[in-house]
């Protein structure tokens, strides 16, 4: 018998009962206006909540730039053009969002490839804005992870300041990032 032996049965052997975990008991946040809230959060992370008036997809044209290269997800059939990497607006949709981080889910469900959130130089998120909740305890109670073989939480643009402490947007993503409240 080897030490892993001995000691998994020395372990078997004794008859300490496991502790009960305490009780979790956490008060929940409110906001009184969640959609400023989640506007205010989104901007501290470097991202802008933008309501538009009138069509929506003229809306998201409108508010950015660079619209050369577009990927819309919204489509039944997503497009991809031949050169990924030269995505100049992505448009996608969550699924909700949080309040009290600007952060907001997405799921692409296998609808898209989950490279294009990385790809994209600007994303266009829409949005209801009913779905929005106000912490992520509530959000992650929404999740359903036994259906999700890919999703994040995102909140503002891709940024670092790994180096030398210098603030870099869009090392690792998106340059801008826009939600538009529906």
């Amino acid at each position: 018998m080897n030490s892993r032996e001995k000691i998994l049965k020395a372990l078997e052997a004794s008859d300490t009962a496991p502790d009960t975990l305490p009780e979790l008991k956490i008060d929940p946040v409110s906001f009184e206006e969640p959609i400023d809230t989640f506007a205010q959060s989104l901007k501290a992370a470097g991202g802008e909540v933008v309501k538009p008036k009138g069509e929506l997809t003229q809306a998201i044209l409108e508010a950015f730039n660079e619209t050369d290269c577009l990927v819309d997800t919204r489509a039944m059939q997503v497009i991809l053009p031949d050169d990924p990497e030269g995505i100049d607006l992505l448009i996608l949709e969550a699924q909700f969002g949080v309040a009290e981080n600007g952060a907001v889910w997405i799921d692409p469900q296998e609808h898209y490839p989950r490279a294009l959130l990385t790809l994209a130089k600007n994303l266009a998120v829409v949005l209801p804005k009913e779905f929005i909740v106000p912490t992520m305890h509530e959000a992650y109670e929404k999740i359903d992870l036994s259906d999700i073989s890919y999703a994040l939480f995102l909140s503002g643009p891709s940024k670092t300041a790994d180096i030398e402490q210098s603030l870099v947007i869009g090392a690792h993503g998106a340059i801008e990032l826009k939600v538009f409240l529906v």
